[in-house]
């Protein structure tokens, strides 16, 4: 390729890549520390936190679909990531001017309504974009995941220089500077105008079984992560494992899922969809035995690399099927959904599973969640054989 050619398409990858890690940033202070925020500004207990952000998950299970749709529907997802990133802002900005468990959790709920639609999204147009200019969506992907580990680095090495509550805000103002920047960054965004769909993507794609299996196989092996993300750190410390330690076994993770990336770039394009998605789901039932049955620290350090395949290899084939398995009028809707129920459905009740067997069984709650991945690999044999209908 000649220098005047691979200068457009360096030009839209290195957009793409800005608006990756701006979102990511967020997605890791988020994620990490505003349950954090919670507790320390404005008094909420543990289960208060987690049931703020639980609003969110449920919300954007409903309304990430809906915006995704929206995309198909106009054509313009670019406009729509401006002004979801817009209205993400200025709901971020509420809570700092929120008290109280049930407004706390209002607040959260129409976050939840914004910002999390965004990745699926954005995912659908990278997708796209890479196909059209000729680079690879793991190559763009990769720069979320290294934004994401930077952020949580990053905000934990400030938090610990934190000697009062007030200092804990910095917290929010990341998340509402980081929002700001993914505003103005979708301005930079490549626009991909598709016709517009008039019809229902949603209620076409969920009257087709074979997708709606392939959701549900998708969204068991990611949602089965639910223990880890949610249990992994208390329950380390329980077994004598210190923060730090917990922390860096959580940063290895990451890193993996980077590696994992950077090596997909050019040599996993030829593996169907379904094989990326089978690899990752034994990979998460070996993973989460593995996790179920030591508290070693050794033993843990080797089996956390299996983020890269349990999680990033399952994402990859997952968000591949949709773009090479869907009509790219529905393509928007079709990662919309994916995410609605991987990350919302089946990572909520994944998580719910896993708190009610801990409480009786402790870290066997991983084995609830190998069965939970090992259902999610049989689907994924199911879909594998059954004809193409989309």
């Amino acid at each position: 390729m000649s220098t005047a050619e691979s200068r457009p398409r360096a030009a839209v990858f290195s957009r793409l890549a800005a608006y990756y890690a701006a979102s990511f940033a967020v997605l890791g202070v988020y994620m990490q520390f505003f349950p954090r925020w919670l507790v320390e500004r404005r008094g909420c207990t543990p289960d208060d936190a987690a049931l703020v952000l639980s609003g969110q998950i449920w919300a954007r299970t409903f309304a990430g679909p809906l915006w995704a749709q929206h995309v198909d529907r106009s054509g313009r997802p670019r406009r729509v990531l401006i002004l979801l990133a817009t209205l993400g802002l200025l709901t971020a900005a509420v809570f700092g001017v929120t008290h109280g468990r049930a407004w706390l959790l209002v607040v959260g709920i129409v976050f939840g309504c914004f910002y999390p639609p965004i990745h699926p999204i954005l995912d659908s147009l990278a997708l796209e974009t890479a196909a059209r200019a000729g680079f690879t969506f793991s190559a763009v992907r990769l720069c979320g995941s290294l934004s994401f580990l930077v952020a949580i680095v990053a905000m934990g090495g400030c938090l610990r220089a934190v000697r009062e509550p007030a200092s804990y805000d910095v917290i929010l103002w990341s998340l509402v500077a980081g929002l700001a920047v993914m505003a103005l960054a979708g301005f930079c965004l490549p626009e991909e105008r598709r016709a517009s769909h008039r019809g229902g993507p949603v209620r076409e794609l969920l009257g087709n079984l074979r997708f709606v299996l392939f959701l549900a196989a998708a969204g068991l092996i990611l949602g089965s992560h639910g223990a880890y993300y949610s249990l992994s750190t208390n329950d380390w410390h329980r077994h004598g494992i210190d923060e730090l330690t917990a922390g860096l076994l959580w940063a290895e993770g990451i890193i993996a899922e980077v590696a994992f990336f950077w090596f997909a770039r050019r040599r996993l394009a030829h593996l169907r969809p379904t094989t990326l998605i089978l690899v990752g789901g034994c990979s998460a039932v070996l993973r989460w035995l593995g996790l179920g049955a030591t508290h070693d620290v050794g033993l843990l350090a080797a089996l956390n690399w299996l983020h890269a395949v349990s999680f990033a290899c399952t994402f990859l084939g997952a968000v591949q099927y949709v773009h090479k398995r869907v009509p790219d009028h529905q393509r928007a809707t079709g990662q919309g959904l994916l995410g609605a129920i991987s990350s919302g459905v089946c990572t909520a009740l994944a998580t719910m599973l896993a708190a009610f067997v801990y409480r009786d069984a402790g870290g066997h709650a991983y084995l609830a969640m190998a069965a939970l991945a090992a259902a999610g690999t049989l689907l994924t044999l199911v879909v594998r054989r059954m004809p193409y209908s989309l």
